[in-house]
């Protein structure tokens, strides 16, 4: 079985683009109806060189998953770098996220692929990455519990709460009867769910 290209000499240029085509082949046909040949043409590449820089089929989808979780990744970190509030940072980074598949639904698409072929099956790296990245967040809203925004709660479950908020939102905007931008739906969502975890007067009394 070819091997993924690893020398880190070879240029980016080249395996961005085929990543590009990747997730817009993969958003239009899925992952079983994707032709690694559609995708290595539309990059202007050889198939032999997308099985070069990813050695199968499979190993493609998941760096093009990755590429998108990246992407989002970046997305969300600008948004809330300049923030100092806690809730301010989950409420616009829950606003990112939206904003990420409004403007290219592709992404969603990809991450819908995912679930439907591979049903849990990640790659270790994959759930590494997104364990990272809830810990970060995680580290926010105990930020949060601390300065007294947030009422005491179970980080984790919280931010799986928050998390299936702003997700399920997204989803639901592909079947909603909703003229709304997909960031003003999601942030009315959310701001529901940041209107129980608020902690009140009460909340901070000794």
């Amino acid at each position: 079985m070819p091997q993924p290209v690893t020398n880190t000499s070879e240029p980016h240029q080249k395996r961005d683009m085929i990543l590009d085509q990747a997730i817009a082949t993969f958003a239009e046909d899925g992952f079983r109806n994707a032709d690694v040949q559609a995708i290595a043409d539309a990059a202007q590449v050889g198939k032999g060189t997308v099985y070069r820089y990813f050695g199968n089929k499979e190993s493609l989808f998941w760096a093009t998953s990755m590429a998108v979780l990246q992407r989002l990744t970046s997305q969300l970190m600008a948004a809330i770098e300049p923030l100092q509030s806690p809730l301010e940072k989950l409420r616009a980074a829950a606003a990112a996220y939206a904003g990420f598949f409004q403007a290219d639904p592709r992404y969603l698409e990809v991450f819908v692929q995912e679930r439907a072929q591979f049903r849990g099956r990640v790659p270790e790296d994959h759930l590494n990455y997104h364990e990272e990245l809830f810990d970060r967040f995680g580290e926010i809203l105990q930020r949060g519990i601390e300065l007294g925004e947030f009422r005491d709660l179970d980080v984790r479950k919280t931010l799986i709460s928050l998390n299936g908020v702003v997700y399920g939102s997204v989803v639901w905007a592909c079947y909603a009867m909703d003229d709304r931008p997909l960031t003003e739906r999601t942030l009315h969502a959310v701001d529901i769910f940041f209107e129980g975890i608020r902690a009140t007067p009460h909340d901070s009394d000794p």
